[in-house]
C-alpha cells in the first residue's frame, strides 16, 4: 500500500514547516524535511493529510438536542455565539460525532485563515484527503494529558477530540488553574526533547529522541480524526469552487453541441429530401427508357440489369463500343426536346431507337444532330405519325467513320 503523506503547516498562513511520508503503523518512511514536499512525493502518496497550526484552532463541545444532522451542524454556530469573541459569519465550524447527552466536539478556524491554507495548498496543486487540528495529532493518553513543546508553544491533547495550545510562559498558571478546578490529571506524557515545569502533575518524557512530526503521524495513524474539511471546504465544494470558472465555458460549449446537433439535423433532413428526389428522377428516366415496365423497385439496379441485357446481346467484345455509342446517342437526346425513348436494342454494333416526336421536323432534326459531328451514321427506319400529330418512328445509329 502506498504511503500516506503528512504536511505540517507554519503559524499565520506563512508557508510550509515540514513533511514526511508514513506507513499503515504510523512510523516514518522518510526523514522528515522542510519546506514543501517534492511533486513526485505528492504524485505517490495514497493519502495526503495537513496538520494546521494549533494556535489557529479553538477546539471546544456544546450540546444541541435532536437527531437531523443539517439542522444541527446549523445550530452549532449560535449555540457558541456567546464563547466567541469573532461573528460567527466570520468562523468555520467542524464538528466530530455526537457524543453522549447530544455533545458535539467542535473545532473552530477563522475562515480567512482557512481560505489562506487553501490558497497555499492550491499554489503547490496539493489537494489533501484531510486538515487536522496539530494538538489533535499528538498520541493520546488515556488516562492523562499529551504534551509537546514547540518552541515556544506548548501543544495539549486532553482527550480523543478535546485539546488546546498555550505559550511556554503562560502554560505553569494555566495547569495551576485546571488543577484548582480539578479539572487537571495527576499525570502527563511529554513527547518529544521539549521539557516543561508543571507543579502537581507527574510528567513522563516519551521519545526524546523523534522529531515532532514523527510524533504527530503516531498520533493520527492512532485516531480519532476531527478533519477539518466540513461545509464549505469539503471535498465536494472544493472541487465546485475548482469547476465555477468553468461554467460559462460549459454552458458555451453545450450550447456549441445542441446547434451542431441542430444542424446536422437540419442538413440530414434535406439530404433526405434530396436523395428522394433523386430517386424519384431516376425512375422517369427508366420509366421514359422502358415504357412497358410494369414493376419497378429499384430502378438504378433494374436500369444497370438492362445494360448488362444490351451487352450480352451485343457480344463481351462489344461492350466498349456499346457503351461509347450509348453515350454519344444519349447526351444528343438529352439535348433535343420533344423527342422520347420508346425502347433500345443493340446487335452488332448498331443501336436501334423506338423514339416517338411530337413532330417530323424534330425528328429530322434529331437525325441531322446525329450525324453533324461525323462520328456517328443515323438512319430513320420508319416514321408513323399518330392522330395527335406525334410520330412514332424507328431509327438507326452505328458508329461512323472518324
Amino acid at each position: 500500500m502506498a504511503d500516506t503523506l503528512l504536511i505540517r503547516l507554519t503559524v499565520a498562513g506563512a508557508g510550509f514547516r515540514d513533511w514526511v511520508l508514513i506507513d499503515e503503523a504510523g512510523a516514518a518512511r522518510t526523514p522528515v524535511r522542510e519546506g514543501v514536499p517534492e511533486t513526485g512525493v505528492v504524485a505517490g502518496a495514497s493519502r495526503i493529510v495537513v496538520i494546521v497550526p494549533g494556535t489557529e484552532v479553538l477546539l471546544t463541545e456544546t450540546r444541541v438536542p435532536g437527531h437531523n444532522r443539517q439542522r444541527v451542524l446549523r445550530a452549532i454556530p449560535y449555540a457558541l455565539e456567546e464563547q466567541l469573541a469573532s461573528d460567527v459569519e466570520s468562523l468555520h465550524f467542524a464538528t466530530g460525532p455526537v457524543q453522549d447527552g447530544d455533545t458535539y466536539p467542535v473545532a473552530v478556524v477563522d475562515r480567512a485563515r482557512m481560505d489562506s491554507w487553501a490558497e497555499l495548498l492550491a499554489g503547490q496543486h496539493i489537494v489533501a484527503n484531510q486538515w487536522l487540528p496539530e494538538m489533535l495529532a499528538l498520541p493520546l493518553t488515556e488516562t492523562g494529558w499529551s504534551l509537546m513543546v514547540k518552541g515556544d508553544d506548548v501543544l495539549v491533547r486532553c482527550g480523543p477530540w478535546a485539546g488546546f495550545a498555550s505559550d511556554l510562559e503562560t502554560f505553569p498558571a494555566l495547569v495551576s488553574l485546571f488543577v484548582s478546578r480539578e479539572e487537571a490529571p495527576a499525570h502527563a506524557r511529554l513527547f518529544g526533547a521539549g521539557s516543561v515545569d508543571i507543579d502537581g502533575m507527574e510528567v513522563e518524557v516519551v521519545d526524546p529522541e523523534l522529531q515532532a512530526l514523527e510524533i504527530l503521524g503516531r498520533g493520527y495513524i492512532q485516531g480519532p480524526v476531527l478533519d477539518l474539511l466540513q461545509g464549505d471546504y469539503s471535498r465536494s465544494e472544493e472541487w465546485g469552487r475548482i469547476l465555477r470558472p468553468w461554467k460559462a465555458t460549459a454552458a458555451l460549449l453545450l450550447a456549441g453541441l445542441l446547434l451542431t446537433g441542430v444542424s446536422a439535423g437540419v442538413n440530414y433532413y434535406r439530404l433526405s429530401k434530396q436523395q428522394e428526389q433523386l430517386a424519384a428522377e431516376i425512375e422517369a428516366v427508366y420509366r421514359e427508357t422502358f415504357p412497358k415496365a410494369r414493376r419497378i423497385v429499384n430502378p438504378r439496379a433494374q436500369m444497370e440489369q438492362k445494360l448488362k441485357e444490351l451487352q450480352r446481346q451485343a457480344g463481351g467484345g462489344g461492350q466498349t463500343a456499346f457503351l461509347a455509342l450509348l453515350t454519344d446517342v444519349g447526351r444528343i437526346l438529352r439535348s433535343n426536346k420533344g423527342v422520347q425513348i420508346q425502347g433500345v436494342t443493340y446487335r452488332d454494333g448498331r443501336l436501334d431507337l423506338q423514339l416517338l416526336a411530337d413532330n417530323v421536323q424534330l425528328l429530322d432534326q434529331l437525325k441531322q444532330a446525329l450525324v453533324s459531328e461525323g462520328r456517328l451514321r443515323a438512319e430513320i427506319q420508319s416514321a408513323t405519325t399518330q392522330k395527335d400529330g406525334k410520330v412514332n418512328s424507328r431509327v438507326r445509329v452505328e458508329g461512323g467513320r472518324a
